[in-house]
């Protein structure tokens, strides 16, 4: 039976709910819900993790995991 040295990447997402108030001017709640989530998608990234629900003890994650194979090589 042949031996092989297969490297292996884990590939660990983590999913978080958090929640944050914007205080929106719109002429109606469709417009508000629109730009709401303009603007949720223009906060960066940083301001997000930095969130206190983002905080280990707080949040609400799901996890996936996958892998890939990085190299096999036979010995």
């Amino acid at each position: 039976m042949n031996k092989f040295k297969c490297t292996v990447k884990a590939i660990v997402t983590e999913t978080y709910e958090i929640e944050e108030v914007f205080e929106i001017d719109a002429p109606d709640e469709i417009q508000a819900g629109e730009n709401a989530i303009s603007a949720a998608e223009n906060t960066p990234l940083e301001t997000w993790l930095k969130h206190p629900e983002a905080h280990y003890k707080y949040r609400i994650s799901d996890h996936d995991l996958d892998f890939e194979i990085e190299d096999l090589e036979e010995y």
